[in-house]
């Protein structure tokens, strides 16, 4: 099917989309709902987005993933910022870090050097989980061959960065070293930090159960998409976006913060997006053994400090990432 040729022709007032910052979007948030293969322009002739439904939905392809993803969900954070959909609640004790209510994110892959760690690593549970880890390569390499056929000057842009990374950091045969996949919360209208501006961001959803809203929106032009499963969206994740509120059509409650746990253990509803990007900095990474010499001198300067001390360590290097 030929994809339909979408320009938007105008953004909403500033002062409108002020106020959505941060919250999580209704259905009068959007005009335009896209329903097939589409390619969305800005008004000055750039691409936004492009949807490419069922893109994923090849045999064993996303029934492979979807154990490992489920099992993700048990990773929580509660340093998504404006991601979260819900207002910060507190303060870590002795830093400027703010925190909100948890949710269900977790990040694959590697980290670029930021404070007030300088140096590159791989997230907890890609380095030890390994095993694990890599049942998720199959679907990240089909994602990277969409986005490679689709949107291919933004991939080669992405690849010229791939190629100046050390292997060590680069997701299988992709395009890709961070992965962020959450799992059945509407994120907040945010933009994403840390990724490339020369690239892509690509959204992946998996579903189970029965249940609706979870639509991505773009606020600010007033477009929007329900992500169905196997669907993938290559889009410009530096736009504001965020996704409308989530109900099980069982039990008729809301899923994620605000809600209850009946539509996973009751209904088993279930929304997980993925969400994978090259982070801007991964060029300025030595290879994993250098890296690690480098943490090892800032572990001995810091030993009094502990992670111990200090859960949301690594939580405050993760930049805002939802979809």
């Amino acid at each position: 099917m030929n994809a339909v040729e979408l320009r938007v022709r105008t953004r909403i007032h500033p002062d409108e989309l002020e106020q959505k910052k941060g919250k999580v979007l209704a259905d009068s948030d959007y005009n335009v709902l896209l329903t097939g293969p589409t390619n969305v322009f800005s008004p000055a002739g750039k691409i936004l987005a492009r949807y490419l439904p069922g893109a994923l939905k090849q045999p064993g392809l996303l029934e492979g993933s979807y154990d490992t993803l489920h099992a993700l969900k048990a990773l929580q954070t509660n340093n998504r910022g404006l991601a979260s959909g819900s207002p910060r609640i507190g303060r870590v004790a002795g830093s400027r870090w703010e925190y909100s209510a948890s949710i269900s994110s977790a990040l694959l892959g590697a980290f670029d050097p930021k404070t007030p760690r300088y140096y590159c690593r791989l997230t907890a549970f890609s380095g030890n989980e390994a095993e694990r880890y890599q049942k998720l390569f199959p679907l990240f390499e089909a994602i990277d061959h969409e986005f490679a056929e689709h949107e291919p000057e933004r991939y080669g842009a992405q690849q010229a960065f791939i190629r100046n990374t050390h292997p060590d950091w680069r997701i299988a045969d992709t395009a890709f070293t961070t992965v962020t996949v959450n799992n059945s919360y509407p994120t907040g209208v945010h933009t994403d930090k840390g990724d490339l501006d020369e690239g892509f961001s690509t959204l992946a959803v998996l579903r189970r159960g029965d249940y609706r809203g979870g639509v991505f929106v773009f606020p600010e032009f007033r477009f929007a998409v329900d992500m169905q499963d196997g669907d993938l969206l290559l889009m410009d994740a530096h736009q504001w976006h965020g996704n409308t509120a989530l109900f099980c059509n069982v039990c008729g409650d809301r899923i994620g913060p605000g809600g209850t746990d009946n539509h996973d253990v009751t209904c088993q509803t279930e929304r997980i997006s993925i969400v994978a990007y090259y982070r801007t900095r991964m060029t300025e990474c030595g290879s994993a053994e250098e890296e690690a010499a480098k943490a090892s001198a800032w572990a001995e300067k810091t030993a009094d400090w502990s992670e111990a001390k200090n859960p949301l360590i690594e939580q405050m290097a993760v930049e805002a990432t939802g979809g």
